[in-house]
């Protein structure tokens, strides 16, 4: 017969869920299986992180945007894309946390180095050869086929029980009529540039051009801690650093409701819409005339004099 079994998954059972059905027959005999289900690396604590704007000058504010469990206290972790590159391992993310727990799953007997292993007490069952068409036929225990102490032992469970968790085991026969048990091996169970206008005038006093010197390179921009109020939403007014790149943040809250949560990784893209560069000769002498190339790049919705 067959039947169907439903369970919820939640992120309580995350990354690896491991069930076990079994079954003892009239006899005694524990006829077991298992599975194992992969769940996604979630977290209860449900966090969404945000740039309002997406985009900015050096030097302008912006602002970051949190939603979050209530009361829940959260550390903002903003860095230059480019340190991210180098150490794409400092990339915090689920698959990351989780692998910081110091047990996932428990697999065999082996415990600090020692191997648990028990032995097999049962009596074997004694059965006489078969003499057929001239041949003799001796009965050994099959070899590779499991049984549910197999299964148990993948599963890292000890069980005590007086049913029947071992197969049979056939004695064999030898020459002085000795008895000695057979092994036979197991088989572990189933693994189963978004386009913005920018305004020049906001970046002039009385209509003259405002002046600004760029002086501000940090690789990490924002590193501190916020809490999040009643309803589950902060704010971090922020001033974009001089750096034209693109920022990536993100946040892990934690709460005493929902615990752990961690944020999609978000970005800024600091952008300057026009600047100038100047092209130099790699070496002039003394008195040389040479030809200065400066090169106008204007990325405005609109002509601007030079």
């Amino acid at each position: 017969g067959t039947f169907q079994l439903t369970f919820p998954v939640e992120a309580v059972i995350a990354p690896l869920a491991r069930m076990l059905v079994y079954t003892t027959s009239p006899s005694g005999e524990v006829i077991a299986s298992s599975a194992d289900f992969e769940v996604e690396s979630c977290f209860p604590n449900k966090v969404r992180l945000s740039f309002a704007p997406k985009e900015g000058l050096p030097a302008s504010n912006t602002r970051l945007q949190l939603q979050t469990s209530p009361r829940s206290l959260c550390a903002f972790r903003a860095v230059d894309k480019s340190v991210l590159l180098m150490k794409p391992e400092d990339e915090l993310s689920p698959s990351s946390v989780y692998d910081l727990l110091p047990l996932k799953e428990i697999r065999g007997y082996t415990f600090k180095g020692h191997y648990l292993e028990e032995e097999n007490v049962n009596p074997c069952v004694s059965l006489d050869s078969m003499l057929l068409n001239g041949f003799v036929y001796i009965p050994i225990s099959p070899d590779g086929e499991g049984d549910a102490y197999d299964v148990l032992k993948e599963l890292g469970l000890k069980v005590f029980t007086s049913s029947k968790i071992h197969k049979p085991e056939i004695c064999q026969h030898y020459t002085g009529h000795m008895m000695e048990r057979s092994y036979s091996g197991s088989i572990p169970a189933l693994h189963m540039l978004q386009k913005m206008d920018f305004e020049v005038m906001d970046h002039m006093v009385d209509g003259n051009p405002q002046e600004t010197v760029r002086k501000y390179f940090p690789e990490t921009w924002i590193w501190d801690i916020v809490s999040a109020n009643s309803e589950g939403n902060a704010e971090l007014d922020v001033t974009i650093p001089d750096t034209i790149t693109e920022w990536k943040a993100n946040t892990f809250c934690t709460s005493a409701d929902t615990g752990f949560g961690l944020s999609p990784t978000v970005s800024l893209r600091a952008f300057q819409p026009f600047f100038v560069e100047l092209t130099m000769p790699y070496s002039v002498v003394r008195g040389e005339s040479f030809t200065l190339k400066a090169t106008v790049f204007n990325y405005l919705s609109a002509c601007i004099r030079v």
